[in-house]
């Protein structure tokens, strides 16, 4: 008689870090929606009087937060639309730093209300969006160009991806100008001490100094990233289009 061989188990296959990082942010993110939708609850059978301005302010400050977890929980899956729809294969590493700044810029920030308890946030915030979109600013070059030629000047490679990269920081500034002033937002922090850490002089105004400290370290991390795209497309220009075509699918 022959022994029964015993069944061999297959091994499971090990969960990438990609996969835990993003179960981790998004458990987060629903955890602080539960958690909020509780305490209004909460809130609600203490008081009982929501008509109260107190109750009222309370319930809108855990309301703002369940929106911003809700937002940020959507946007997390941005990264995969944009493989599935647009033809970009995100390397792993950009689309961890895009996501981890998206959930540090939008949740982190307004959950634990991060731009007022450290005065660097804003500006850490503004240094890498200036180095993510100015890669981003390079990619779109590629996706301009490459059906045509990509025998640009390194010079032209850099300048692009140091305009784009500053002209959103921009546009972001004139949107949180806009939401101050048509909805009373304080995006742009007017109502900071005089002596807050912020470039400039006190007379100046703590929104001004606020929107010019933001610019500037935006074009900062837009300058480390021109420099880069200068140096590795002239170095060796051929690798780095082979790079661009791993990351853009061109076939059709």
């Amino acid at each position: 008689m022959t022994k029964r061989e015993k069944p061999v188990r297959q091994k499971k296959k090990p969960v990438g870090f990609r996969k835990k990082f993003f179960f981790i942010l998004r458990a987060s993110l629903l955890l602080s929606v539960f958690l909020n939708l509780g305490m209004g609850a909460y809130i609600v059978l203490r008081d009982g009087d929501v008509s109260q301005p107190e109750v009222v302010e309370e319930l809108n400050e855990r309301l703002e937060y369940i929106v911003w977890a809700l937002v940020t929980f959507v946007l997390t899956y941005g990264t995969i639309y944009i493989e599935k729809n647009r033809k970009i294969n995100i390397p792993d590493v950009l689309e961890l730093v895009i996501t981890l700044f998206i959930y540090a810029g939008i949740f982190l920030s307004n959950q634990f209300n991060l731009y007022y308890k450290f005065w660097w946030w804003d500006d850490l915030l503004h240094f890498f969006s200036g180095i993510i979109i100015g890669f981003i600013g390079f990619i779109v070059i590629y996706l301009i160009n490459h059906n045509y030629s990509m025998d640009i000047s390194p010079l032209l490679v850099a300048f692009f991806t140091f305009t784009f990269a500053v002209t959103l920081g921009v546009f972001w500034e004139i949107g949180e100008f806009a939401l101050d002033a048509l909805l009373g937002h304080d995006h742009q922090k007017w109502g900071l001490p005089p002596d807050s850490v912020l470039l400039g002089k006190p007379y100046q105004g703590s929104g001004l100094r606020d929107t010019m400290s933001d610019l500037i370290v935006d074009c900062l991390g837009a300058l480390i990233t021109s420099f880069i795209t200068y140096f590795a497309y002239k170095k060796d220009k051929k690798r780095t289009l082979e790079q661009m075509k791993i990351i853009i699918n061109t076939e059709e």
